[in-house]
């Protein structure tokens, strides 16, 4: 009975301190601020590319590089910028919708913008390419491609660049 007692307890004290951690958001928030690239690379956001987005409608600008999680461990980010969040949401949903989850597009015969799009493959085991992005968020005026390998990782993921932003 001890024995169960103490286990429970274990459990009980090891659940809390996790819900503690997460952050929620929402998949489109608007908090009325404005980010620049400056922004996500004061919260240690490390270039790889800048992209050319000249054929992606109204985006100021557009990144692909990564940032480390807790672990150390680095992840690969997309990032586009618009003016405001109305302008994300109006231009930039439908590009974004078109490169994420299990069927996102990762060739250029379904891509809607094709820059960047050989960023936005990961390779399985057996050298299958599936989308690296399986959600994306709209936060304020940019749109963030959350990387991981099912939705619950890639919501972790982008939690930790948003809990980031804002401390």
């Amino acid at each position: 009975m001890k024995k169960f007692l103490f286990i429970l307890l274990l459990f009980i004290l090891s659940c809390s301190k996790e819900e503690a951690q997460i952050i929620t958001f929402e998949k489109i928030s608007d908090n009325g601020n404005i980010y620049s690239f400056d922004d996500i690379k004061n919260i240690g956001f490390k270039k790889n590319k800048e992209y050319d987005v000249k054929d992606l409608p109204n985006a100021d600008s557009a990144y692909f590089g990564f940032i480390k999680n807790e672990l150390g461990e680095p992840n690969d980010y997309e990032i586009r910028f618009y003016d405001t969040h109305n302008d994300t949401l109006k231009h930039g949903i439908k590009y974004a919708d078109n490169i994420i989850g299990d069927i996102g597009c990762i060739s250029k015969d379904c891509a809607l913008w094709e820059e960047g799009i050989k960023d936005r493959i990961r390779m399985s085991d057996l050298g299958t390419l599936h989308p690296k992005y399986m959600i994306y968020i709209v936060f304020d005026n940019f749109i963030l491609f959350c990387p991981g390998y099912e939705e619950k990782e890639a919501k972790d993921n982008c939690s930790y660049i948003i809990k980031k932003l804002k401390n």
